[in-house]
């Protein structure tokens, strides 16, 4: 039983993470409020939906960065950015992910906590 909830909540996960890349890729960052926004509204009444989008914004950009990297000069694009804004390029590569997993988590509960007061409102009426 535990096994078959570990493996939808991947699979979310997962499925939601591709919707972020292909997202991101198609239409710039800020494509990431927007996926979830909606995966907010959509997922409001699961456990940890929020959470999920972030995670899944994480992995998304991570696969991006990586496959930046492999095919272009991101490293040393990291280090020279770095220098200029003197900070260490580590921190560049963890700001870069960090961005869209709070950016992806903040979107994703508020749009299913709106959704949820709107259906409970629409309910009293």
């Amino acid at each position: 039983m535990m096994i078959r909830v570990l493996v939808r909540v991947l699979v979310r996960i997962v499925l939601l993470a591709a919707a972020f890349a292909l997202a991101t890729i198609g239409f710039g960052w800020w494509a990431v409020a927007l996926v979830a926004a909606a995966w907010g509204v959509a997922a409001r009444t699961l456990r940890g939906a929020a959470f999920a989008a972030g995670v899944a914004a994480l992995l998304a950009w991570s696969a991006l960065l990586a496959w930046g990297a492999v095919h272009g000069p991101v490293a040393e694009l990291a280090v020279k950015l770095a220098a200029v804004m003197q900070i260490p390029p580590v921190a560049l590569v963890v700001a870069t992910l960090v961005f869209p997993a709070l950016l992806a988590w903040s979107a994703a509960a508020v749009a299913g906590a709106a959704t949820g007061a709107i259906a409970a409102h629409a309910q009293q009426s």
